[in-house]
């Protein structure tokens, strides 16, 4: 469940284990092993407990190496959903920052819930957006999305059936620095009552370590994906290219202009890191 040094903490049947790795698996293995992952156990006669083996990963959360322009970092093994949780207020909910987790998500080919948090705290003059409005862009594209008030209870059940089950990462802006940064130094993972499993990883959030290729970036947003079909030149980008089939959605409101708006500035990151080493 977590690492400290060199001793793993292991859940099996109801208890937390500490155990080390056994040597063959210390240095013969490709992967280290990650949080996540479903391990053999020697369960020795003087009580030491060591990891025989790791089983076959059905899932990678990867994030880019710190300190390196290339390559990629396993974090976390059998991930079965990103839930990227944003507020309304306390830090007031940011489209671009949101829309930053959902490509990162995507770019690891994950499902992800979105959770909208801290309703109740919002007070909406006439004509300024309420949860429902912030929701509604991303439910058109496709993505499941669950409005949360931990004061009122709102919607609480529904999460929890959400992660029943499941082992879930949490990322998403954070209301002590709104900038998605939390004191996490190494991935863990607790239990979700009664078997569902929450991982909390540090690099997910610093998202400024991430990577995207242009490719994930269009992936992670799929109004836009489905319309490149639409586009005048095969190889059109969307990023003011003549007949354009998303801007001219954009322009009749079929298009959220802050959906757009992300998506060409994280495509313009992309295209930038992807660029040749000079």
């Amino acid at each position: 469940m977590s690492r400290a040094g060199g001793t793993y903490r292991v859940y099996r049947d109801g208890e937390v284990l500490a155990a080390s790795l056994r040597g063959r698996v210390k240095h013969g293995a490709e992967e280290r092993v990650l949080v996540g992952d479903r391990v053999t156990l020697g369960l020795h006669r003087d009580g030491s407990v060591t990891i025989e083996g790791v089983e076959d990963r059905k899932s990678l959360l990867r994030r880019r190496s710190p300190g390196k322009r290339r390559g990629v970092r396993a974090v976390a093994a059998n991930v079965d959903q990103v839930v990227v949780v944003g507020s309304v207020r306390e830090p007031q909910w940011d489209p671009y920052l949101v829309d930053r987790f959902l490509a990162v998500s995507e770019a690891n080919q994950l499902p992800v819930l979105l959770v909208i948090n801290k309703s109740d705290l919002a007070v909406w003059p006439a004509g300024s957006a309420g949860p429902a409005d912030l929701a509604a862009p991303y439910e058109a594209a496709g993505y499941e999305v669950v409005r949360t008030s931990a004061r009122t209870g709102e919607e609480l059940d529904t999460l929890h059936r959400r992660l029943g089950g499941r082992a879930s990462v949490f990322t998403g802006p954070t209301a002590r620095s709104g900038a998605g940064r939390h004191t996490t130094v190494t991935a863990e993972m607790h239990l979700f009552e009664p078997d569902g499993f929450v991982i909390d990883t540090p690099g997910l959030r610093d998202i400024g370590l991430w990577g995207l290729e242009p490719l994930d970036v269009v992936h992670a947003f799929p109004e836009i994906a489905r319309l490149a079909p639409e586009c005048r030149f095969d190889n059109c980008r969307h990023l003011g290219e003549p007949r354009c089939a998303v801007e001219a959605a954009s322009a009749r409101g079929a298009v959220v202009p802050s959906r757009l708006w992300s998506y060409r500035q994280l495509l313009r990151e992309a295209l930038e890191a992807a660029r040749p080493w000079s």
